[in-house]
C-alpha cells in the first residue's frame, strides 16, 4: 500500500463564531497550520488503527486475557462436490461458512452480505466475485474485500487447503464468529501536512474518506456538511420513517476519530477559488469559514424540487419534503389518523405511502404519469405496482397534478388538482424530483452541465486538476453504455463514485467501473434493477406474472437492463456479465430466462 504525502500544504480553518462541530471540539481550532485537528488524539497516541478496531464493528473492546479462540481445522466438503462456479454453505463450530469453487480453487468466506445479511450463496459467482442477490454488492472470493456496494464492510476470508480429495478450512473460532471486518485503513501521520478536503456528508462523502485512507493517505482528511448529523443511510428514510439518524448512521462515532477523519456540520458550501485552492463554507449563524485545501472532493448531492404552487407558502408547517430524519418523524408523528396526500409517484413518494397507509387515515398519491415508474420499468410492470399499491388501501390519482393548496386559517384541509378535483388533505408529502446542489459553482471554473450537474471523467475528476466529484451531482461517463455521460442518483452509485474519486485523488488511476443496481421494498416485496435502459424505447422482453417476474430491457438485439421480483438472483447474474463486458443476446432470454446463467464463464 502506498503512501500519499508528497508536498506540505496549509491549512485555513477559521471563524468568527467558534461553532462545535460533531465531535464537541471548537471549530475555531479544527485544525492548526500543519493541518492537525486538535481533536486528533487517536493519531497522537501512537496507536495503529488494529488497536483501535472497536470502532470497526462498533462493538467494545474485549479483555485479551478473556479471549478464548481456539484453532480450527476442518473438512468442509470434497473436492468433487462442487463445479466451478458453484456455491454452498457449510456450518463451522456453529457458524456457516460460504464456500465457493473458481476456476478449480476453493475458497472460504463469512456466508452473509455485510449490507443486509443475504445469503452470498443465493448470489451470482463471476471471475473470482461474488454478487449479493439482494441489493447488488460484490465481494472478492480470495480476499473477502468489498469490491461494489451497497454496504462498508468486507467478509472475512479464511484459509483454505486441498489434501488428498477433501477440502480443509483452517482458522479460529474468533474469526469464525466475526462476520464482517472493515477494509484494511491506514491512520494520519501528523508528519503529513496534506489536507484533503471532501465537500457534502452523504454517502459517496464517506466512501471518498475511507478509500483515500486504504490507498495510503496519511494527511488530514475533513468533511464539512450542511447536514446536521454525519453520513447516514437517507434510502431507508422514507422505508422507516421513524428512525433517528443514529440509527441510520453509516459509521459510529468512534469511527471517525480511530481513522482520524475530522467532520464539520451545519456548514454549507458557498464559494470557491480553483486558483487560489480555497473554499468558504457560511454557518449556521452565517459566519464564514474558509478552508485552504490541497486536493478537494465535491459530493454535495441533491436537493429536492419544491411544489410551488398557491397555498404552499401559507401552508408549509403542513407540507414535507423527505430529507432528514427530523423531516421523516414528523411525517410519521403527522399522519396518524389524518388524510396524506403524496405529490409524486417517485420512488420516494410511493415508499412513503408504504409506510403510512394502514396509519393514516387516508393516503393518496397525485402522480403526473398515467402509470407510476412507466418511463423505467414499462407499463406493464408499472401497472403491476400500482395494483398492489391499491390492493393494500393506497389511491393513487394518475395523469394528474396540482393547481392549488387549501385551508382554513391555520391547516390544509385539501388539495385540489388541475382537473377539478379536490383531494382531503390534512399533511402533504412531495417528492417530485430533485435538483443538484451546485449553484455555488456556477463561477468557479468547475464546468457544469446544462442541468447543473458537475461533468466529470471515468476516473471522477472535473475538469479542474486537484478537484474530483462524486454523487448524486455528477454527470459521468457509464462505461456499459459506451462511456455515455449520465446522470444517476442511487445509493449504490453514489458509494461507487465516492470509492473511485477516494483512489483516485491518490493517484490510483482507477476507472469507475459499477453497474447501476438499484432497488425499491414497498409491502414486503422488493423490486431489483440493473443497467440503464428506457422503456420509453427498448423492447422489454416479460417472464412470469404480478407476484413473480423478470424483465429483460433490450436494444440492438442486446439486453442493457434487467428487472424482477422475488427472482433472484437474476439481477445480480446480469449485473456480473455487465460488469464483466459479457454480452447478454436477446436471443438467449427471450424463451427460457434461466438460459442468463449459462452466459457466466465457469
Amino acid at each position: 500500500m502506498g503512501n500519499v504525502c508528497g508536498k506540505k500544504g496549509n491549512v485555513d480553518v477559521t471563524t468568527a463564531g467558534g461553532e462545535k462541530d460533531n465531535m464537541g471540539n471548537s471549530s475555531s481550532n479544527a485544525a492548526d497550520g500543519n493541518g492537525v485537528g486538535q481533536d486528533n488524539k487517536a493519531a497522537s497516541s501512537g496507536k495503529s488503527a488494529s488497536s483501535k478496531q472497536k470502532a470497526a464493528d462498533n462493538k467494545p473492546i474485549p479483555d485479551p486475557a478473556e479471549i478464548k479462540s481456539k484453532p480450527v481445522h476442518q473438512v468442509i466438503c470434497e473436492y468433487n462436490d462442487l463445479e466451478d462456479g458453484q456455491m454452498k454453505e457449510v456450518e463451522v463450530e456453529g457458524q456457516k461458512v460460504l464456500v465457493a469453487r473458481d476456476q478449480g480453487a476453493y475458497y472460504a468466506l463469512s456466508s452473509k452480505c455485510t449490507h443486509f445479511g443475504a445469503s452470498l450463496a443465493k448470489g451470482a459467482l463471476c471471475q473470482g466475485r461474488v454478487r449479493c442477490p439482494w441489493h447488488g454488492a460484490c465481494f472478492d472470493l480470495a480476499t473477502g474485500d468489498i469490491e461494489d456496494f451497497p454496504g462498508l464492510d468486507s467478509l472475512q476470508s479464511f484459509e483454505v487447503e486441498v489434501k488428498d480429495g477433501k477440502v480443509e478450512i483452517h482458522t479460529d473460532t474468533v474469526a469464525l464468529s466475526s462476520t464482517k471486518r472493515v477494509k484494511p485503513m491506514i491512520t494520519r501521520d501528523l508528519e503529513c501536512t496534506l489536507l484533503y478536503l471532501i465537500v457534502g456528508g452523504g454517502p459517496a462523502a464517506l466512501e471518498c474518506a475511507e478509500s483515500l485512507r486504504q490507498a495510503g493517505y496519511k494527511g488530514k482528511i475533513l468533511i464539512i456538511t450542511q447536514e446536521n448529523d454525519p453520513p447516514y443511510d437517507r434510502t431507508k428514510l422514507s422505508k422507516a420513517l421513524t428512525s433517528t439518524a443514529s440509527d441510520l448512521a453509516l459509521r459510529p462515532t468512534e469511527f471517525y476519530n480511530v481513522y482520524d477523519i475530522h467532520i464539520m456540520t451545519g456548514m454549507e458550501a458557498f464559494s470557491v477559488d480553483t486558483d487560489m485552492n480555497h473554499m468558504v463554507f457560511r454557518g449556521r449563524e452565517w459566519t464564514d469559514y474558509t478552508v485552504e485545501y490541497d486536493q478537494a472532493a465535491i459530493c454535495t448531492g441533491s436537493r429536492p424540487i419544491t411544489l410551488d404552487k398557491p397555498g404552499t407558502n401559507t401552508f408549509s408547517k403542513d407540507v414535507f419534503y423527505l430529507r432528514t430524519p427530523t423531516e421523516a418523524n414528523e411525517i410519521a408523528n403527522k399522519s396518524k389518523g389524518k388524510n396524506v396526500v403524496i405529490v409524486g409517484s417517485s420512488f420516494i413518494g410511493m415508499e412513503v405511502a408504504a409506510s403510512v397507509v394502514g396509519k393514516a387515515k387516508s393516503v393518496t398519491v397525485i402522480g403526473r404519469s398515467a402509470i407510476p415508474f412507466a418511463n423505467l420499468l414499462g407499463e406493464q410492470i408499472g401497472k403491476i405496482i400500482m395494483e398492489l399499491f391499491e390492493s393494500k388501501g393506497v389511491k393513487l390519482v394518475m395523469s394528474s397534478e396540482v393547481e392549488e393548496l387549501i385551508g382554513n386559517e391555520e391547516n390544509l384541509t385539501q388539495i385540489k388538482l388541475t382537473s377539478g378535483e379536490t383531494v382531503a388533505a390534512d399533511i402533504c408529502v412531495v417528492g417530485i424530483g430533485v435538483l443538484p446542489n451546485t449553484e455555488w459553482l456556477k463561477d468557479s471554473g468547475v464546468k457544469l452541465s446544462e442541468r447543473g450537474h458537475i461533468i466529470v471523467n471515468k476516473y471522477n475528476k472535473t475538469n479542474i486538476d486537484n478537484i474530483h466529484a462524486a454523487g448524486d451531482c455528477t454527470t459521468f461517463p457509464l462505461f456499459i453504455d459506451g462511456d455515455r455521460l449520465v446522470n444517476i442518483g442511487h445509493y449504490q452509485m453514489a458509494l461507487s463514485h465516492g470509492k473511485s474519486a477516494g483512489m483516485n485523488m491518490c493517484f490510483k488511476e482507477e476507472p469507475l467501473k459499477s453497474v447501476p443496481y438499484f432497488w425499491t421494498a414497498v409491502f414486503g416485496k422488493s423490486f431489483r434493477y440493473c443497467g440503464f435502459g428506457n422503456a420509453k424505447e427498448d423492447e422489454i422482453v416479460f417472464h412470469g406474472e404480478s407476484s413473480k417476474f423478470v424483465a429483460f430491457f433490450v436494444r440492438d438485439d442486446k439486453c442493457i437492463a434487467v428487472a424482477s421480483l422475488t427472482w433472484d438472483p437474476m439481477v445480480s447474474v446480469a449485473a456480473e456479465l455487465m460488469r464483466a463486458g459479457i454480452p447478454i443476446p436477446a436471443s438467449t432470454i427471450r424463451e427460457n430466462p434461466e438460459q442468463l446463467h449459462f452466459l457466466v464463464p465457469k
